[in-house]
C-alpha cells in the first residue's frame, strides 16, 4: 500500500500528535485558571487562607516514589509493546512478507532499549 503525503498520509499522523500536545497544554491552563479563581473567590469572601489550605490548592508535587512507579510502569508497557510489535511482524511474515518481520522486530528492539533506559532511570532515582 502506498501512502501519499496528502491529507491521509504522514501529515495526518503529525496532526494527531499536534492535537494531543495542544490538548494537554490547554488542559493544564484550564486547571491553573480554575485554581486561581477558587483562591480569588475565597479571598473576596473574606476567608483566611492558611499555608495548609494554599498548599492543598497548589500544584501537586510528586515524590520520588511517584517518579519511580511511573518509570517502572513506562518500562513495563514499553517492553510489552515491543514484544507485541515483534510478534505482529512474525505473524505478518508467515504470509511471505519477510521485510515485515525485520522492520517490526527492529522497532520492537528499539522499544526494548527504551524500556531498559526507563528501568535504569528508575534505579537511578533514590528511594527518598
Amino acid at each position: 500500500m502506498f501512502w501519499d503525503h496528502g491529507i491521509y498520509g504522514v501529515d495526518f499522523f503529525w496532526l494527531f500528535i499536534l492535537v494531543i500536545v495542544l490538548g494537554g497544554i490547554v488542559s493544564r491552563i484550564i486547571r491553573s485558571n480554575q485554581r486561581e479563581k477558587t483562591i480569588r473567590a475565597a479571598i473576596e469572601k473574606g476567608v483566611t487562607l492558611d499555608p495548609a489550605t494554599l498548599g492543598s490548592l497548589s500544584t501537586r508535587t510528586s515524590s520520588p516514589q511517584d517518579a519511580r512507579a511511573g518509570l517502572m510502569t513506562g518500562a513495563i508497557v514499553t517492553f510489552f509493546v515491543g514484544c507485541g510489535l515483534t510478534v505482529m511482524g512474525y505473524v505478518l511474515s508467515m504470509g511471505g512478507e519477510s521485510s515485515a518481520f525485520r522492520g517490526l522486530a527492529a522497532v520492537g528492539g528499539l522499544l526494548w532499549c527504551i524500556s531498559a533506559g526507563l528501568f535504569v532511570a528508575r534505579l537511578a532515582i533514590g528511594r527518598g
